[in-house]
Order: structure tokens, then C-alpha cells, then sequence
């Protein structure tokens, strides 16, 4: 009896393209894309090529969807349960504040809001890293470009330094990455405040 609803709610609200190819995919289903990759210091844990992958990171960033958000979450946790068990803190890549008002969210911080429990204590600071100016999209820029267009661009929110303190392992999050530029420029910036002994690392959903 779920169809007719289901007809119903699909024509009054028509689902995207991305929704209807995630409809009927379930968490553990979503897992069996998971797929531990580095590429030089940056490490992805699935493929972008992927259909799944592409409609979820795109459903998650630009259309609110959280199942999308929900599915990543998985992926994640699924990651994060593989690590050697060390007190992490999780840094989301922020946005800058023209473009969080303009999307009312951060996706990676969405995803990480999403995690199951696991078995040893993580926190989200999504206030450590700051976008000091407004870049242009890395998708519509040369790889020349990208790093150019990334050159100082991530500072430092002095007063959440505390988040550190007792920190065994921190890692930097992004959606996607292609040459890498993003998570390479927030690593920059954040590693001058780090002790030499917090193992640092840079993690992407998909590549």
C-alpha cells in the first residue's frame, strides 16, 4: 500500500534524479562501495566515478537530502572503525560565509552528524578551521589554478586551539578531491598547531 503514497508524494514533489537512484539503497548495501584508497597524503575511501557515490555526495551537498547524508555517514563510520582506537578530533573543511548562507549548511559537517558510535571517543569541531575568502568553485578551475586559487585561503579560529589538547589523531574531512588542493592547503594551515607527536590526516569520501 506504500506505492500509491509513494505516487502521490512523487507528484506533488517531484524526486531528482540522484534521489531516485538512492531510493532503494540501503546502508549496508552502500558499504559495499567502500574502497580504501591514498593518493600521495590524502586518503579517499570510495571511488567518485560510482553512480551511488556521485548521486550521494551531490544529493548530500546540493539538494538537503539526508539520506544521502545518512549513506556517507555509513561509509565514514565504517572507515573510522578500522582505525587503530586513538582519541580523535574531526575537522570538517569549512565553507566561506557567503556560501554557508547561501547553502544554509556545511555537507561534511552534515555527514559527520550522521556517524554510529564508535569504539573510542571522537569530537567534531567544525569552528577550527576558518575560509578566510570567498574562492571561486575548485570544479570549474585548471589544476594550476585550483592550488593558486587556495594560496591562504584557511586560517585558524584561535580561540577553539583548546579542541587539541589531549588529541591523539586529527582528521581533516572533505566531500571530494581531485588534485587534492583543498584538504592539502587546510592541512597547511593547521598543522604548525598540531604537536609533533597527533598523528594528522587528510580523508575524503570519495576520489
Amino acid at each position: 500500500m506504500l506505492y500509491p503514497i509513494q505516487f502521490i508524494i512523487d507528484t506533488i514533489f517531484p524526486p531528482t534524479e540522484h534521489e531516485l537512484l538512492l531510493r532503494t539503497v540501503t546502508p549496508e548495501r552502500f558499504i559495499y562501495w567502500y574502497n580504501l584508497t591514498a593518493h600521495n597524503t590524502i586518503e579517499s575511501i570510495s571511488e567518485y566515478h560510482l553512480p551511488e557515490i556521485q548521486a550521494a555526495v551531490a544529493a548530500c551537498k546540493f539538494e538537503h537530502s539526508n539520506h544521502a547524508a545518512k549513506l556517507l555517514g555509513i561509509l565514514v563510520t565504517h572507515h573510522l572503525k578500522n582505525l587503530p582506537p586513538k582519541k580523535t578530533l574531526l575537522v570538517p573543511i569549512p565553507l566561506s560565509a557567503k556560501r554557508y548562507r547561501k547553502r544554509t549548511f556545511n555537507q561534511v559537517e552534515r555527514v559527520l552528524t550522521y556517524l554510529n558510535p564508535l569504539p573510542y571517543p571522537v569530537t567534531i569541531c567544525p569552528n577550527l578551521l576558518v575560509r578566510n575568502t570567498d574562492t571561486k568553485p575548485q570544479t570549474s578551475l585548471s589544476r594550476k589554478d585550483r592550488l593558486r586559487n587556495l594560496k591562504g585561503v584557511f586560517g585558524i579560529q584561535k580561540r577553539n586551539l583548546y579542541y587539541l589538547h589531549n588529541i591523539e589523531r586529527v582528521i581533516i574531512c572533505d566531500d571530494v578531491h581531485t588534485t587534492g588542493a583543498t584538504l592539502k592547503a587546510a592541512k597547511a594551515a593547521l598543522q604548525p598547531h598540531i604537536p609533533k607527536s597527533t598523528e594528522l590526516i587528510c580523508l575524503a569520501w570519495a576520489h
